[in-house]
């Protein structure tokens, strides 16, 4: 009994300190305060969330404030080896992906990577590697959410990421920059924009363009932070 007492207590302890998140903790976001989290319910007016909040109302003016909850405190993004690429090829791919995950650190969460090839930790977004979509996307993050009282819970099913074939012979900086690009746009669709700018000078344009530069813009971060200024879960009309 002593000893599975002790076991217990280990596994306690590693829990606590080496894989218990939330708010409040190392490194992690202070917490909110309860009513930026309990939006469920609220309505806010349209006039005063749009001014000047990029493009987070781009695609009207009655939607559903969804994102992740502060009170979260990171985010933990998993990074899996690439199952269809080997050697060089698989390294770069993932590099690019990761680097595209990082643009959006602390914007607003600190971000955790896991990109080894085994884990024991939970995540909250998973990347999804595919060789092509059934809708020809370039990338999808299916986004999901449960309302529970005042709360809003945010999850995803995967962010997936379209890797071209010729990734496999042919990974020039080209092709890291548009796959990066690829990342930061559903990167941003994982944290709550579901809806897409209206510039070509924004990641999240709706197409990744030749001319398209891995880099957020001033309307990117500013509809994000926008975003999370929100009450979660409130509606705007």
């Amino acid at each position: 009994m002593f000893r599975l007492a002790c076991y217990a207590g280990i596994v306690f302890a590693i829990y606590w300190f080496g894989f218990r998140d939330g708010c409040g903790t190392k490194g992690a976001l202070a917490c909110p305060p309860p009513e930026l989290e309990e939006g469920v319910g609220v309505t806010l007016d349209a006039r005063d969330v749009c001014p000047g909040s990029g493009y987070l109302c781009a695609q009207g003016r009655n939607f559903q404030v969804v994102r992740w909850g502060l009170d979260k405190g990171k985010l933990r993004v998993r990074v899996p080896p690439v199952e269809f690429l080997q050697g060089e090829a698989e390294r770069k791919v993932r590099a690019a992906v990761v680097e595209g995950i990082r643009a959006w650190d602390r914007k607003p969460f600190p971000i955790v990577i896991d990109d080894g090839n085994y884990t024991l930790r939970f995540w909250d977004i998973r990347v999804v590697w595919t060789q092509g979509l059934n809708n020809h996307a370039i990338g999808q993050a299916r986004v999901n959410w449960k309302i529970d009282g005042k709360h809003l819970k945010m999850e995803t099913d995967g962010m997936a990421v379209v890797i071209p074939p010729a990734a496999a012979s042919d990974f020039h900086e080209g092709m890291h920059e548009y796959i990066k690009a690829v990342t930061m746009h559903e990167m941003s669709h994982a944290l709550g924009i579901m809806w897409h700018s209206d510039s070509k000078r924004d990641i999240m344009y709706p197409q990744i363009l030749p001319t398209t530069i891995a880099e957020l813009s001033e309307r990117d971060l500013r509809t994000v932070e926008a975003l999370y200024e929100l009450p979660n879960g409130a509606m705007v009309e």
